[in-house]
């Protein structure tokens, strides 16, 4: 094999393995699932390399509050919900429909309002996150100063530098 074969081999393996670092997510059952190119890696990986950078930690870290707040709101539905089944299905005999419908208002608005905190504090923890890994991602844009580009003229079908 001559010399500027395996020096062109050597510049294919270089410049395909520079812009290999991007991650991408995709949603799953129970959590998103983190890709770097066509490996996944767990969520504890995603951190350490969001944690490399000032700015996208700051975006993680958001992300992760506002995912602990959403998850509170999700539990204070819950509870509401259970409170609002247990007024209405209340056995006292003394009560009518009116008034165990009156007594179930309170944690009626209870499931209402925690269910508009969790979906806006769940939206917002999605957007932050989405922001943190397009920001990582985008540290790797134009990172190289010149790629591999097929080519053909007069002398032949190669690969070319571009600059």
């Amino acid at each position: 094999m001559s010399k500027f074969k395996i020096i062109a081999v050597l510049i294919l393996i270089w410049t395909s393995g520079l812009n290999a670092q991007e991650i991408t997510v995709f949603p799953g059952f129970w959590s998103a699932e983190y890709y770097q190119d066509d490996e996944r890696i767990s969520k504890k990986e995603v951190k350490a390399l969001m944690a490399k950078n000032e700015e996208i930690n700051a975006y993680w870290k958001k992300s992760k509050t506002q995912g602990t707040i959403s998850s509170v709101g999700l539990v204070a539905e819950f509870g509401f919900a259970l409170w609002m089944y247990a007024e209405i299905l209340n056995d006292d005999p003394y009560l009518s429909n009116r008034d165990k419908a009156k007594n179930a208002l309170g944690p009626a608005f209870g499931v209402l309002g925690s269910g508009v905190v969790t979906g806006i504090f769940m939206y917002a923890s999605s957007k932050s996150k989405k922001k943190a890994i397009l920001a990582y991602n985008k540290q790797f844009d134009n990172k190289t100063t010149f790629r591999l580009v097929p080519t053909s003229n007069k002398n032949g079908v190669g690969l070319a530098l571009r600059f």
